[in-house]
């Protein structure tokens, strides 16, 4: 055998250690060749999207209620080593909603129920926790809408499955189920306005077929192809490897309907096509394996089969499966390299992560050599150091195979099946209006682009927030929780849009809710400033808006809210008046304390002595600034002994005084003072005559206001 330089014999090694490994741990999820034999698992094989979030929230339900009775409407899926653990959990199993105790916490299974199912427990005030996979909640949404506008709905699938009755359930009308296209083409009539959907785990073959023949007759936008994508490559990869197969071992529940369709799709093209709940099924069937000396076993499972199944499925036959020679009880390493199959390009395989370096990480794809993935496309936490030592199993894509002097090179991605993934929740969640979290990596014209899981979705500026955002800016590298209203992915490039705004407007439609059946006057609140304009401030206080009047905002004369507040301000507001009919409310915000007249009769008494500085001067008199923003007139006739024509002929602006209090009216908001009371200012004496003496000027003069209009 030709030497291998150091780089070739380590990634032999590692590979050596991840092989090991994997036939330990992870045989489920590759081939294994052990013995007389090899196996090879459906890369689409075990639980759903759909089934293993339902059963993580079965389990997480256990944990949150601990005492508390729980049950389950109908098995939660169709498999009974689940259901059995979950009921040895203490979940109780009923199949109708009297069963159900008033006020308990019930669990709806992944196929759905009905909306009178639903109504029901409501009305027996239970706690509803609805497992409906996004995907059949789809199909529901369909059908209602059909139903309301009065089309006749068809659902390809099986009669009696309980996804079925849960998708009938949501028309109005009576809904026919066609289970082949032998029944379809045995109908009296296809009305033209009809409106045809399919069971999430249908045959995606017969639907296909049964779609071509019913196209001739109505619009192709009645069509609803609503066959979930795992189902497609289930039954896809399953077709593929029962073609090349020996034997083919279907792992899953004799009642559930996707399982079944596995079968029969196996039979079709492996003679030897087994359908077993788990390994204890399987042990009778291997002396008859040997005797017929089978070379290659092809597995899949269900939608509603445990990766615990799976895996000592799989266990069982490599243990049992090495031939009696006991010189053939060792894994040649040397063959196992050669007998590994090649890659394609543009496939998504799994493989295990051996090693990494400050560029790339490399995985071991069942090649002879291994791949690598640009270390950018993991995530920044990702735990690289546990990876290595775990040799974590990850599904990537083979973006490129070359040939080198180094030798063969792969280039994978992991962000590329990662994008498949998300666009599907991405999917899910503006079918059934669920948020979703992004973060947002780059600023555009009018908007800024969010990223979820790869997939980038359009903010425009208007949806960010309830007010129209200028400084985009500042939203760079920020994570918000936004509504997808826009999914196009007919497009060249998918179209993925978003709303923030939409998210708050329904926050703030509950919050106003909780505002008007709490409000009375005087009440006090914390708001924010939404608007201003020139009669005064809206100010948001907790999904209601509210408007402080410009004559509220200030003691004083402002010509604009601008001078007193800004938008985004916080203040703290009450309730002076409002309307439920019309929804206004009319807010207060200045305070009794800060009023300059508060107080003003303790403060400044009639007879006391005061000292101020002259600000304004008109004919009648002049006003002398006491306090800031607190102002009082002394009349011309009291400010010099003798008779003036007007103020300015002792005062000048600035002037500082001393003056004795006449009078003090806060309900007028006016101060009178006299200076000659105290100091009186004449006028300079002219050489040739006297200063005539001052006359009693009978005329009352305008009293001081705390803020007078300037002329």
């Amino acid at each position: 055998m030709p030497s291998r330089s150091i780089r070739q014999r380590s990634i032999l090694n590692r590979r050596r250690i991840c092989f090991f490994h994997i036939l330990r741990n992870n045989s489920e999820k590759g081939f294994t060749i052990l013995g007389s034999w090899k196996i090879e698992l459906a890369k689409s094989s075990g639980f759903c999207f759909g089934v293993e979030s339902a059963v993580k929230t079965a389990y997480s339900i256990l944990e949150k209620y601990p005492g508390r009775k729980i049950y389950m409407l109908g098995e939660i899926t169709h498999n009974e080593t689940v259901v059995g653990d979950l009921l040895s959990s203490g979940m109780i199993l009923v199949h109708e909603p009297g069963e159900v105790d008033e006020g308990s916490v019930v669990l709806i299974r992944a196929h759905g129920v009905t909306p009178q199912v639903m109504e029901e427990l409501s009305s027996r005030n239970c706690e509803i926790i609805d497992c409906t996979c996004p995907f059949v909640k789809k199909i529901h949404t369909i059908v209602n809408k059909a139903g309301k506008e009065g089309h006749p709905v068809y659902i390809t699938g099986t009669k009696g499955h309980p996804e079925v009755v849960g998708i009938c359930g949501e028309s109005t009308h009576p809904v026919t189920v066609i289970s082949s296209l032998e029944e379809c083409q045995a109908l009296p009539n296809i009305e033209s306005d009809s409106v045809w959907v399919s069971q999430t785990t249908f045959s995606s073959k017969v639907f296909q077929e049964i779609c071509e023949f019913v196209q001739k007759k109505i619009a192709n936008d009645q069509i609803f192809g609503t066959i979930c994508y795992t189902t497609e490559n289930r039954q896809r990869e399953t077709a593929d490897l029962a073609e090349h197969s020996d034997v083919m071992i279907v792992i899953g529940s004799k009642t559930s309907s996707n399982t079944k369709k596995l079968y029969d799709i196996c039979s079709d093209r492996c003679a030897l096509t087994y359908l077993v709940g788990g390994a204890e099924e399987v042990l009778p069937l291997l002396p008859m394996w040997r005797e017929r000396k089978v070379k290659r076993i092809g597995v899949t499972a269900g939608a509603s089969t445990p990766v615990s199944i799976i895996r000592e499925v799989i266990q069982t036959m490599s243990e049992n499966g090495v031939n009696t020679n006991p010189e053939s009880n060792d894994i040649n390493f040397g063959d196992y390299i050669e007998s590994i199959p090649q890659l394609r390009k543009n496939a998504t395989v799994k493989g295990a992560i051996t090693t990494c370096d400050s560029d790339f990480v490399y995985v071991d794809v069942h090649d002879k050599s291994e791949g690598k993935i640009p270390r950018s496309e993991f995530e920044p936490d990702f735990d690289f150091e546990a990876a290595v030592e775990e040799h974590k199993e990850i599904e990537v894509y083979v973006k490129s195979i070359r040939n080198t002097d180094m030798g063969k090179e792969i280039i994978l991605s992991k962000s590329h099946v990662d994008f498949s993934k998300n666009k599907a929740e991405i999917e899910a969640a503006y079918e059934n209006k669920t948020p979703v979290t992004v973060k947002i990596t780059n600023v555009v014209k009018d908007g800024v682009i969010a990223s979820y899981g790869g997939v980038d979705i359009y903010i425009h500026r208007t949806q960010l927030e309830l007010n129209v955002v200028n400084d985009l800016e500042a939203y760079k590298g920020k994570t918000i929780e936004i509504l997808i209203t826009q999914f196009d992915p007919d497009k060249r490039r998918l179209r993925v849009s978003g709303s923030r705004r939409t998210l708050l407007n329904n926050e703030r439609k509950a919050k106003a809710e909780e505002v008007w059946s709490g409000i009375e006057k005087d009440k006090e609140y914390d708001g924010v400033v939404r608007s201003l304009t020139d009669f005064g401030a809206f100010v948001d206080i907790g999904g209601v808006d509210g408007l402080i009047h410009v004559s509220e905002l200030s003691w004083n004369h402002i010509h604009h809210p601008s001078e007193v507040l800004s938008v985004g301000d916080k203040v703290h507001v009450y309730v002076k008046d409002f309307d439920p009919e019309k929804k206004r409310i009319s807010l207060g915000y200045k305070k009794a304390e800060d009023d300059p007249f508060y107080n003003i009769e303790e403060r400044i008494p009639v007879g006391s002595i005061v000292r101020g500085k002259v600000v304004r001067m008109f004919q009648f008199g002049a006003f002398v600034e006491l306090e800031p923003n607190l102002d009082a007139l002394c009349h011309v006739s009291q400010i010099s002994d003798v008779r003036l024509n007007k103020p300015q002929d002792v005062l000048k602006e600035g002037m500082e005084v001393e003056a004795k209090v006449l009078d003090v009216n806060p309900t007028a908001r006016r101060i009178s003072i006299s200076i000659k009371e105290v100091a009186p200012i004449n006028p300079e004496p002219k050489d040739e005559e006297e200063a005539a003496p001052v006359e009693e000027v009978k005329e009352e003069a305008p009293a001081a206001e705390a803020t007078p209009a300037e002329e």
